[in-house]
């Protein structure tokens, strides 16, 4: 493991402890995605450059890796390629809500995250996760660029 990550958590003993603390964190980082592309769009409706949003947003306690990195790439018009394909959030939030469901855990922040990345992973099947971020902006008829909307 040392080989891959310089942090090991051991998360319990029973098998699938480990997949359970995964879906635990991907309907997080799903939530944070799913925020950061509505937030996004609705700068970009309002005019606000994208640098503007980045450098607020950075150094607020909203700020956080995944935050900030899915802004670089939407304000750099960087959907593909990025080595964050859309399929692989997708599948992640399937475990998570398929987890839920099994607990009789309602997953509504979850839920909601999963609608926006169906949305994403049919209009554009070979985007990465950021290109979410599109289907919004092509229904409010907006974009957010580094230098302002458009």
């Amino acid at each position: 493991m040392e080989a891959v990550s310089a942090n090991i958590h051991r998360v319990g003993t029973r098998p699938g402890d480990g997949q359970t603390v995964k879906a635990c964190l991907q309907s997080l980082i799903g939530a944070q995605f799913s925020a950061t592309f509505e937030a996004a769009a609705l700068a970009a409706k309002a005019g606000v450059p994208g640098q503007v949003i980045l450098d607020v947003f950075s150094t607020s306690s909203a700020g956080c890796g995944v935050v900030n990195n899915a802004l670089e790439k939407i304000i750099d018009r960087q959907f593909e390629g990025t080595g964050s394909h859309i399929n692989t959030m997708h599948k992640d939030l399937t475990i998570s809500m398929g987890l839920g469901e099994e607990l009789g855990v309602p997953l509504h922040t979850a839920a909601a995250a999963m609608q926006i990345f169906h949305a994403g992973r049919t209009k554009y099947p070979n985007g990465d996760n950021w290109v979410c971020t599109r289907v919004i902006e092509e229904i409010i008829g907006a974009e957010l660029h580094r230098d302002g909307a458009q």
